[in-house]
């Protein structure tokens, strides 16, 4: 037996004021689902209609998680593939660095040290 709860998702609403106009407009859209906007000349209406938008999508939908295997062989790659996978296929001044990748993992590192909870 499946039970699912409730999901809660996050929305972005936005005052817009209309250009050449004594009015405005409210835009609500759904974050992680570029999409799913819903515009309305009052915030609840914008949000009334964003929630009509996802019940139907959500209606002829399901959410799953898929597990896929790496990209490529960790042992195998070199330093050119990994900047290739991370979309990096031009890094300038340090296209032929092997020690760039390491360099900008302690960059990383130390500025995490910095940031609260230190993640």
């Amino acid at each position: 037996m499946n039970i699912v709860a409730d999901a809660e998702y996050k929305v972005l609403v936005t005052h817009l004021p209309v250009s050449g106009q004594n009015r405005s407009q409210w835009r609500a859209l759904l974050l992680g689902f570029p999409d799913m906007v819903a515009e309305a000349d009052s915030r609840e209406q914008a949000i009334t209609q964003l929630e009509g938008r996802l019940r139907d999508l959500l209606r002829h939908s399901e959410i799953m998680t898929l597990t896929a295997p790496p990209l490529t062989n960790s042992a195998a790659i070199d330093d050119e593939a990994v900047l290739r996978a991370q979309g990096w296929d031009d890094h300038g001044l340090f296209k032929n660095d092997p020690e760039a990748l390491l360099m900008f993992e302690e960059i990383e590192e130390e500025r995490n040290r910095h940031l609260v909870g230190g993640e």
